[in-house]
């Protein structure tokens, strides 16, 4: 079966999501988190752990990008550490342990590359290989020369490697035909070099923004992640590969956003984002996102099992009661998650189709 490799960004919304999730989502996923550069690497390294640490699933193991960070020294007491180290200890030494699985790219510098093969050698989960970024698509003959290097250098064989193939953003019917050729040419190359443990094809079509879509109203943006996905797998590439993206999220690390945004839903319904916008008129704080709510349960949009199906849908469920706190942003990008990983699980174990 096709498994879902959702990339999060270590942030207190997506974090809350996979720490709800129900065992179907948990068995259906290989979760990624990119840890995000906020407050210095000492800091946002322990606070990635102590945010992570409480409730994390039972059985999953912990796909981590330390990519957005400095690769230098952490202080560990009067000793040091490199962030990668740094992170498998502190997984490590848990009061119960998360299994750490570090990712690799092929333009990392050798100590980095020392540094996962430790990390390798201590959690024994291997490792991930990461191909494509914000700038370059992944490249075959890029591939085909500096892979060996990198495997030999972190004491791994392919198959013992998640290799993702990343195009980054597709956000139009041009782009993902563009981005085709380069995926189905990159799992022929995958198919010759492996076999790997696993191979994703991996990309964001969420927009940066959503401040200027209408207010009052759900407006459909089109997953054209997905339908990247589905037009791959229709040119019958020579190996499965399983599905990823970016949730309900761009690609790029968050900006800084205004400060209050109106209250807002990222809800996934088929192949569409439904986008959730409520203007306050009038209502203090945060009480549209009630409205909000109450106009997601009473839409075609609402799932047939309501709140029952994801921590996220009993979240929104209670809102439209006006029960409890209406939240914050945080908060509705915990909700809008939760709804998402479980509806692109429940979709790929259906119907085959992210």
């Amino acid at each position: 079966m096709t498994s879902y490799v959702p990339v999060l960004k270590g942030k207190p919304g997506e974090i809350a999501a996979w720490r709800r999730a129900s065992q179907q989502v948990i068995n259906g996923c290989r979760v990624m988190f990119e840890v995000v550069p906020t407050h210095g690497l000492h800091r946002d390294l322990t606070d990635f752990v102590r945010a992570v640490a409480p409730s994390w699933p039972i059985g999953a193991v912990a796909t981590i990008d330390l990519g957005y960070l400095d690769p230098d020294v952490v202080p560990v007491g009067d000793a040091t550490d490199r962030s990668v180290m740094f992170l498998a200890n502190a997984l490590a030494d848990l009061e119960v342990p998360i299994a750490y699985l570090p990712v690799v790219r092929l333009d990392d510098e050798p100590e980095v590359l020392a540094e996962v093969a430790a990390a390798s050698e201590m959690h024994e989960q291997g490792a991930c290989l990461r191909l494509g970024s914000d700038e370059n698509d992944p490249d075959e003959e890029l591939a085909e020369v500096q892979t060996p290097e990198v495997l030999a250098a972190i004491g791994l064989a392919a198959e013992d490697v998640d290799l993702v193939i990343d195009m980054w953003t597709v956000d139009s019917t041009r782009s993902v035909q563009r981005a085709v050729p380069v995926v189905v040419g990159m799992l022929e190359w995958a198919a010759e070099s492996g076999p790997w443990r696993s191979v994703t094809v991996l990309s964001g079509a969420f927009p940066a923004s959503i401040s200027d879509l209408p207010t009052n109203a759900a407006t459909p943006l089109r997953r054209y992640d997905a339908e990247l996905f589905n037009a791959v797998v229709a040119e019958d590439p020579p190996l499965n590969p399983d599905f990823g993206d970016y949730a309900v999220n761009h690609p790029a690390l968050p900006s800084s956003a205004a400060r209050g945004p109106l209250p807002n839903l990222r809800y996934t319904h088929e192949t569409n984002w439904q986008i959730y916008r409520q203007a306050r008129a009038g209502e203090p704080g945060n009480e549209a996102f009630f409205t909000l709510c109450n106009r997601v349960v009473h839409s075609v949009h609402w799932p047939v099992v309501g709140a029952a199906y994801s921590w996220g849908d009993h979240e929104i469920q209670r809102c439209s009661n006006r029960l409890g706190g209406a939240g914050r942003a945080t908060e509705w990008r915990a909700y809008g998650t939760s709804h998402h990983l479980v509806h692109v699980v429940d979709r790929l174990a259906t119907l085959g189709s992210p």
